[in-house]
């Protein structure tokens, strides 16, 4: 299991760089009315993100708290697929971004490819949590988790005040 913290404290650290750099410093995409829908999926991601850091952070997710979380990696998945999609209809992105995310998914493969097996052996114990402390990696992740949290608050509501119809949406006239 530590291998598979690593590389999710590397997630953490180039999704970071990513969201500073690329998303908020190159594009300003939270001022961008034209990336509503970005923001939100974002949003949506990071949030979901937390979740994990929180829960392989602090916890053995056993039974049905294993599935959950496939769950929660999976529908991730799905909403980073989108993502690009979107992102390649909206937007030009520049090498480093092509770059950050072309990283970012090799490595987001290399932690799933470690943690599915892990996740499926928890699936069939008994529904339980059992707390766990994995030392400075813990409070790294627990540190990521806010940190990705905060960034999905933010985006959710960047996304959701550009949004056409939206009772938060700003007047650009």
């Amino acid at each position: 299991m530590t291998i598979v913290l690593y590389l999710l404290i590397f997630q953490a650290i180039l999704g970071g760089f990513d969201v500073l750099w690329n998303h908020e410093y190159q594009e300003k995409l939270p001022q961008q009315p034209s990336a509503a829908l970005e923001q939100k999926i974002h949003g949506v991601r990071e949030l979901l993100y937390a979740l994990v850091f929180f829960a392989l952070a602090l916890f053995k997710c056993h039974g049905y708290w294993a599935i959950v979380l496939g769950l929660t990696l999976l529908i991730e998945m799905v909403l980073t697929a989108y993502d690009f999609i979107i992102e390649d209809q909206t937007r030009k992105l520049s090498a480093v971004e092509r770059t950050t995310h072309l990283i970012l998914s090799m490595n987001g493969g290399a932690y799933l490819a470690l943690l599915i097996p892990i996740l499926w052996s928890w699936s069939f114990k008994s529904s339980r949590l059992f707390v766990i402390d994995y030392g400075n990696l813990s409070t790294l992740l627990i540190f990521f988790g806010f940190a990705v949290l905060a960034c999905g608050i933010r985006d959710l509501i960047a996304g959701i005040r550009h949004s056409p119809y939206s009772i938060f949406a700003r007047s650009y006239s």
